[in-house]
């Protein structure tokens, strides 16, 4: 990549001007700033400033930005860019980095009036009769999942009896019930597709058969909807339809684990509420949950605040073998997730690379406490340089 680079001035600085590449031009209108690393394409880019992997990134045909930083790398002898105090961010289409805040304000999510749970959970069942009854506690032996009776309790869990679904409650870092998850156990609209022979996207004549699966839920974790007289007007097209919240914002289960997170100094971030509850059953009782594969800069910026000096990822196992297409995805998001926060705090993650304990998709708690022991004490530290 040749950029023909000269010295000029922009702005009033000396600065040095480089082929616009960004975007393919042949003219010196991007200038770059040998102080902040930093280049400005005057052309067809309108006068976007990148950093310069990413301004690198984007010449070589990519929004990777670790393509760019890999060509400087080698440009340079090998020489190594630190960018662990950069996270994404989105700047016309093209990703940009800025610094991450670990002392960022992190808005916390407003709870639900008190009066509407209460008559909410009126519809619900939380009797120890039926919560000893459920998928969740049944033994891992019977098929459940062997959550003790007192998780559920302590965690808000409840049937509704009228959907046949399990309620998980979000609460917020004070405690506070911020929206509401239905577990469905009836068949999604995917598995409905495959139970009538239907592929993911193929047209469906049948009136009675797309009903039945346009009905089915989309998936087995959805936010509850409002009914009754809790459900939005029609004309209120902004208003949700649903007991949800700012996942983004929110931890799951960091009300219960803030202070063995100042205590030990540690936080695991799982991606389910169940295994933030077996974690807890376990004695691991810094857990949470991000409710997705990855963690938000609040997330991180939460645990630290929190007194986590340690993070460590518990991400479900997406990968059938340490190599391929699944293993790179786990392999750069983890370490991505490293990457933007290794200078305040130490990460890890708990890995099964060869599935000695996890099958394919299970969460690292999945089969039992000794095996998460081995897997929690064998973590693998992480340099997010992957």
């Amino acid at each position: 990549m040749n950029a023909a680079p000269q010295w000029g001035h922009s702005g009033g600085k000396r600065c040095i001007k480089v082929l616009t590449l960004c975007h393919g031009g042949d003219g010196h209108n991007a200038a770059f700033d040998p102080e902040t690393h930093k280049i400005t394409c005057f052309s067809k880019c309108g006068n976007q400033t990148r950093v310069l992997h990413n301004w690198v990134s984007a010449a070589l045909g990519t929004d990777n930005p670790s393509i760019g930083k890999q060509f400087i790398e080698k440009w340079m002898d090998e020489a190594e860019i630190d960018l662990s105090d950069v996270i994404p961010g989105a700047s016309g289409g093209i990703q940009t980095y800025h610094a991450f805040d670990p002392d960022m304000r992190v808005e916390m999510v407003k709870g639900i009036d008190p009066k509407i749970l209460a008559d909410l959970y009126s519809q619900f069942d939380t009797t120890t009769e039926t919560l000893s009854r459920l998928k969740w506690h049944l033994p891992k032996a019977q098929g459940g999942d062997g959550i003790p009776l007192q998780q559920l309790i302590d965690f808000n869990v409840a049937y509704y009896p009228k959907r046949g679904t399990i309620i998980l409650p979000h609460h917020n870092i004070n405690g506070e019930i911020v929206g509401l998850y239905e577990r469905s156990f009836a068949p999604t609209q995917e598995e409905m597709r495959k139970i009538f022979g239907y592929g993911p996207k193929e047209w469906i004549d049948n009136k009675e058969i797309w009903k039945a699966i346009h009905d089915a839920p989309k998936s087995k974790y959805m936010p509850l909807l409002k009914e009754g007289k809790y459900a939005p007007p029609k004309d209120k097209k902004d208003e949700k339809k649903c007991w949800s919240f700012s996942n983004s914002r929110n931890l799951y289960g960091l009300h219960k684990a803030k202070e063995a997170i100042r205590e030990s100094g540690k936080a695991i971030i799982f991606e389910g509420g169940k295994s933030v509850m077996l974690a807890h059953a376990y004695g691991y009782p810094f857990a949470v949950a991000s409710h997705t594969f990855g963690a938000s800069e609040s997330h991180l910026a939460m645990l630290i605040q929190a007194g986590a000096k340690e993070i460590i990822l518990a991400f479900d196992k997406q990968y059938k073998a340490p190599e391929g297409k699944e293993w790179d995805t786990y392999e750069q998001r983890t370490q991505r997730l490293a990457g933007r926060v290794r200078r305040f705090v130490k990460v890890s993650r708990i890995c099964d690379r060869e599935g000695a304990f996890l099958g394919y998709k299970d969460a690292p708690i999945d089969n039992g406490k000794a095996a998460f022991e081995t897997l929690f004490a064998s973590r693998e530290e992480l340099t997010g340089r992957g």
